[in-house]
C-alpha cells in the first residue's frame, strides 16, 4: 500500500478544520483487492453522493464491487481527510468477455481494436462533492495510473468538454478513442512504464 499526503498548494493543514475544508490535509493510499474490502460500505457512501443513491445495496455490492474487485489487477486507490473518505477510484485488467470490453468492440469497431484487451480500465473516479475542486480528482488519477504494467489504458466519460472529469483526463493525455453512447466518449491513454 502507497501512502501519499497532499494538501491544495502544498499549505498546511489549519487545526480545527475537518475533511472538505480547503485546507485539511489529503492521504491518498492505493490498496490491492483484498484490502479493498474494508473501504465497501465508505466507497458506496461517496458513490451515493457523488453519482447518485443506490436503490438496492446488495445488488451494488454483488454485481458491481464484488465482481470489478475479483478481476486481475484490482486497485482501489482512496483519499481520505481526517479519517473521512473523500474520494476513490478503482480500475483493473481488461479483458475480452468481460462486458465493458466487450460493447467497446462492438460500438466503436476497428477503432477500439487496438486498444482492447490486457489493457487497464479505469472504471470509477470519484470524489464527494464537498471536497470537488481541491486537486483530489487528479490525485487519485495520478496514484491509479502509478507503476501499472499495462501499457494503454480506457475509460468511458462525458463527452462534455467542459466537464471537470473530462478536463482532467485531456490534461493527464487521455485522448478520445470514440463514442459510446450520446453523451459519452471512450478514452485511451498510452502509459510509460
Amino acid at each position: 500500500m502507497a501512502h501519499l499526503s497532499q494538501n491544495q498548494d502544498g499549505a498546511e493543514p489549519t487545526p480545527g478544520e475537518g475533511p472538505g475544508s480547503a485546507f485539511a490535509a489529503v492521504r491518498i493510499a492505493t490498496h490491492a483487492s483484498e484490502d479493498a474490502a474494508a473501504f465497501r460500505d465508505r466507497v458506496m457512501d461517496v458513490w451515493a453522493t457523488t453519482f447518485d443513491l443506490v436503490r438496492d445495496v446488495e445488488d451494488w455490492r454483488s454485481t458491481i464491487w464484488e465482481r470489478h474487485r475479483a478481476r486481475e489487477d484490482y486497485r482501489l486507490v482512496t483519499a481520505e481527510s481526517d479519517g473521512v473518505l473523500v474520494g476513490f477510484a478503482w480500475g483493473y485488467t481488461g479483458r475480452p468477455g468481460q462486458f465493458w470490453s466487450d460493447f467497446v468492440l462492438r460500438t466503436l469497431g476497428a477503432a477500439a481494436a487496438p486498444w482492447v484487451g490486457g489493457h487497464f480500465e479505469f472504471v470509477e473516479l470519484a470524489v464527494d462533492p464537498g471536497s470537488q475542486g481541491r486537486g483530489i480528482g487528479g490525485l487519485l488519477h495520478d496514484a491509479m495510473l502509478e507503476g501499472l504494467p499495462h501499457d494503454r489504458a480506457l475509460l468511458g466519460t462525458t463527452d462534455d468538454a467542459d466537464a471537470p472529469t473530462y478536463s482532467l483526463y485531456r490534461s493527464r493525455g487521455w485522448q478520445v478513442i470514440g463514442s459510446q453512447a450520446p453523451g459519452d466518449v471512450v478514452m485511451g491513454k498510452r502509459l510509460t512504464r
